[in-house]
């Protein structure tokens, strides 16, 4: 008899599972805007008689007749019941509330009576479909013989219940069309009236949450929490709220208890970690994806989660740390552990992955060894993921810093010249070549990459002549360190096609090396060495010239000063070569 309704039950429960509502939509108003009723006969105790709870249902279908809820007819019933090979006779309270959810009816009475003496107690419920709220009305005695009465006393007590019953349903209703104003305003009301009701307090919650009202939210998911502390569903919500408000603790702990109910559910876990990241609690969410890993240590999406978080959290971590301390210092023992493990981790998935994996763990590995400046270790990540991803030009970008890193000058062009030929939009790949081969002293090599990156649209020429400028400057021009350097330096930057302030700034430092060179070879001022220094001088004072505009725009730099230094210089070379030409 109950196979067909057995089987259509399950199909609703199948399409349940599938959509996962927060909150089931309610059921649409019946019969105008009344909403329909189910009236099962009221189920005898304990060998009462039968007849009582028959003729009290049958009456109260007649007395159902409301402005808001009208009850179904006993034969409207009964055919709707034999479509799933039942009869209304045979319908219970669970079978009734299944029925109901069937033929989309919200409301369903649930009533039992027990004989005692000459009278029957009956107790009645009410109960909305599908949420399963329930609404009790008060106990009462009747003589056996009073169905009429007994009827009437049970709708006597549904009208007292009907503004709540009523609220819920709207609340359910408007919050099930993501109808959000509405559901703020009757699921105000249905918590008003309803206090304990888990429906209407739930949606409100919800209703806050989607409204981005978190701190109010918040409060009613832990009014129903402290109902039932282990609802699974407020966990989830209220522990996802609570990380909106930045509660990382709280939400923590919420994530912790709904985990408790389910442990074995690794997508579920994957999604709260996934959630304590998004909420900035990127060690919480390792914490999560570790405990699932203590289960399946080879699970690919829980390594992939664990080893992200990982960088993520190391990441986040070392930008922390204070802006002035030294690249390379020793990274704190937990900071390094955490890129550590970001590294092995990722580079487990690739391992088990292949090249189903992502080239990302490969390139977040590689960066996590050059935080950790283990240059060596960084090369051999980046030869093993290269084996699975040959022809990934990120992974050659990286294994071209740590080569670099290395000394490695040659090793670490080369890596890039493959990035390039894979990628040729690779960002800055010339201008990091030529970095590399400015600062090993190879200046022409580094010059023709710089000429390559103008080229290339990677930069402009006036991006790209600060890196010679810089060379020129730091190991050649400032304090004499190397003037024949500086000045070869700034020759080849000065055949990039820069723009005319660029160009007068590099005539000054020109003409302010030549100047230097010619104060050090006048000495010791003999025919010679004035022979010598003349023309330093002389073309000093025409990059100088030529520089006026750089002069003018630079606080600091006194032009006429230099200028009639320059000059004084010249005239003393002259009249030492004339002297001598006299002897």
């Amino acid at each position: 008899m109950f196979e067909r309704l057995k089987a259509s039950i399950a199909v609703v429960a199948a399409a349940a599972i599938l959509t996962i509502p927060l909150l089931p939509q309610a059921a649409e108003a019946q019969d105008g805007a009344r909403f329909r009723v189910l009236v099962p006969n009221l189920q005898p105790q304990e060998g009462a008689a039968d007849r009582f709870g028959e003729r009290v249902a049958n009456n109260l279908r007649d007395l159902i007749d409301l402005p808001t809820h009208v009850a179904m007819g006993g034969r409207d019933i009964d055919r709707a019941a034999r479509d799933y090979d039942m009869r209304l006779r045979d319908l219970g309270c669970l079978e009734a509330r299944q029925l109901a959810a069937l033929i989309d009816v919200p409301l369903v009475m649930c009533g039992e009576y027990t004989e005692v003496g000459d009278q029957y107690e009956v107790d009645v419920r009410f109960f909305t479909v599908p949420e399963g709220e329930e609404f009790t009305v008060e106990s009462f005695a009747m003589a056996q013989r009073d169905e009429r009465q007994a009827a009437e006393q049970i709708l006597t007590g549904f009208e007292a219940l009907v503004q709540q019953v009523q609220y819920v349903a709207w609340c359910a209703q408007e919050y099930g069309s993501s109808n959000w104003e509405g559901a703020l305003n009757y699921c105000t009301q249905a918590v008003d009236v309803a206090p304990d009701s888990h429906g209407a307090r739930f949606a409100l919650a919800r209703t806050y949450m989607e409204l981005e009202d978190f701190d109010v939210s918040l409060n009613h998911f832990e009014t129903l929490l402290d109902n039932d502390p282990y609802d699974d569903t407020v966990l989830e919500n209220a522990a996802w709220v609570a990380g909106q408000l930045g509660d990382t603790d709280k939400a923590r702990d919420y994530y912790t208890r709904y985990l408790e109910l389910n442990p074995g559910n690794t997508s579920v876990r994957i999604r709260v970690a996934y959630d304590l990241a998004q909420a900035g609690d990127a060690m919480g969410a390792m914490e999560f994806v570790r405990v699932g890993l203590e289960d399946n240590p080879d699970h690919v999406e829980l390594l992939e989660a664990y080893g992200s978080y990982a960088f993520r959290a190391a990441i986040e971590q070392q930008s922390m740390r204070p802006t002035g301390q030294d690249a390379d210092a020793t990274l704190p023992a937990d900071l390094a552990e955490l890129f550590r493990e970001a590294s092995e981790t990722l580079m487990r998935v690739v391992e088990l992955e292949g090249a189903d994996s992502r080239p990302q763990y490969v390139t977040n590995a590689i960066r996590a060894y050059l935080q950790l400046n283990e240059l060596d270790a960084a090369v051999r990540t980046a030869d093993r993921g290269l084996q699975v991803f040959p022809e990934d030009a990120t992974i050659w970008a990286e294994k071209a810093t740590a080569e670099n890193r290395r000394g490695n000058v040659d090793e670490a062009v080369a890596a890039l010249e493959q990035a390039v030929a894979i990628n040729p939009d690779l960002p800055n790949a010339r201008a990091r070549m030529a970095n590399y081969m400015i600062s090993a002293g190879r200046i022409d090599e580094g010059a023709r990459y710089l000429r390559e990156a103008v080229e290339a649209g990677e930069q402009t020429a006036d991006q790209m002549v600060g890196i010679l400028f810089n060379e020129a400057y730091q190991n050649g021009i400032q304090e004499n360190r190397d003037l024949p350097h500086g000045i070869q330096v700034l020759q080849q930057a000065k055949e990039l096609p820069v723009s005319e302030e660029w160009r007068e700034q590099l005539d000054f430092w020109h003409g302010y090396a030549r100047y230097q060179q010619g104060i050090q070879a006048q000495n010791p001022q003999t025919a010679e060495s004035a022979q010598r220094s003349l023309p330093m001088f002389q073309e000093a004072r025409q990059l100088f010239q030529a520089s006026r505009g750089y002069a003018d725009r630079t606080q600091g730099v006194n032009y006429e000063q230099l200028i009639q230094a320059t000059d004084q210089y010249l005239e003393i070379q002259n009249a030492i070569i004339r002297r001598g030409g006299r002897r």
